[in-house]
């Protein structure tokens, strides 16, 4: 494993809300105390920046109180992103290492940055996030053409690798809950690791500690990819159909849910907490993808309000309604954000 480096986070803080005319605040628990491809994510935005935009904006009925948020960068070495944030405010990512050109990941918590997490065997890409409330991340690591699954113990800074899958040297770990319960998309020889929407190709699975089974999404003609699991082994993600748009899911055992942002083009799902609030990135009327957070049927925007941020992805969320992810500046450059909750329930 390469060398990590510990040190005080750098910041960049700025409160805002949603949209003023945006739909209903999603829940929030109260109590919250706040503290003082292989871009698989990454290259989704990435994507999404070159879909034909053009509908219009969210639309809404009631117009109740907003959900109002801290946002906080977190300043890494290189380009970057936040995969999630846990219930205890550990924030996990990563980034391009801008010496090496590897990825590498990061982990944010008490006001301490790590960061160079690598994976083993001189792994030149390493994408570690979100972690679960037991400090036990998701991922995967290895070279460009070959991706191992895998799980990483922040506290014990030791790897574990789940089984390979025959004929699919290209394997992400994209989530896992308190169970230890894992989703995840695998590939067959000929694709990379920064390979980005061609998910027809891809076998989603869902991991239960000793045994993978695959997920198939009604009405995936152009592929899909699960992003989130909850402790109720909920799953998000989102698919694309036979004429290539792309709509979020829920899966509920053996059912499915089926959304979009009302009035956008695309909608991309990522992350999904106890409460079932699934969180990711849609496109506007206003050609700028945006994220936003759904709930039984309503959805908000939430854009990152620091300056110079003009587009925004969610990744992940926690029970607290805390959001995870990045924002692109003016240079198109991804930086790792937070969304604090500042408001109650």
């Amino acid at each position: 494993m390469k060398q990590t480096r510990t040190q005080d986070i750098s910041i960049k803080t700025q409160t805002g809300s949603a949209p003023a005319n945006e739909a209903a605040a999603l829940p929030v628990r109260p109590g919250r105390a706040f503290g003082g491809g292989l871009l698989r994510k990454a290259g989704v935005l990435a994507l999404l920046l070159g879909f034909p935009l053009g509908a219009s904006l969210l639309t809404a009925g009631e117009k109740p109180h907003q959900p109002q948020y801290r946002f906080t960068e977190i300043t890494l070495p290189g380009p970057g992103e936040a995969l999630g944030i846990n219930d205890s405010g550990l924030v996990t990512g990563a980034y391009s290492d801008p010496v090496t050109g590897d990825w590498v990941s990061f982990v944010s918590e008490r006001g301490k940055l790590t960061t160079g997490i690598s994976g083993p065997d001189e792994a030149t890409y390493t994408f570690l996030g979100p972690a679960n409330n037991r400090g036990v991340e998701s991922g995967n690591c290895g070279s460009l053409t070959e991706q191992q699954a895998v799980l990483y113990n922040i506290r014990r800074g030791t790897f574990t690798p789940l089984p390979a899958i025959p004929g699919m040297p290209i394997n992400f770990a994209n989530s896992i809950n308190d169970a230890g319960h894992v989703v995840g998309l695998a590939f067959p020889p000929g694709f990379t690791a920064l390979d980005v929407g061609v998910y027809d190709l891809g076998m989603n699975w869902f991991w239960d500690g000793r045994h993978y089974s695959f997920i198939t999404v009604p009405g995936a003609d152009g592929g899909a990819w699960v992003g989130g699991i909850n402790n109720r082994d909920q799953v998000s993600g989102y698919y694309a159909d036979s004429s290539g748009y792309w709509h979020g899911f829920v899966k509920d055992g053996s059912h499915f849910t089926t959304f979009d942002v009302p009035g956008a083009d695309y909608t991309l799902v990522s992350g999904i907490n106890n409460d079932g609030v699934v969180t990711g990135g849609y496109a506007g009327a206003d050609g700028v993808p945006h994220g936003y957070i759904w709930f039984a049927g309503q959805a908000v925007t939430v854009d990152v309000t620091i300056g110079g941020a003009i587009v925004t992805e969610w990744l992940g969320l926690n029970d607290h309604g805390d959001l995870a992810g990045e924002y692109f500046d003016t240079a198109f450059v991804n930086h790792a954000v937070i969304a604090e909750r500042v408001d109650g329930e």
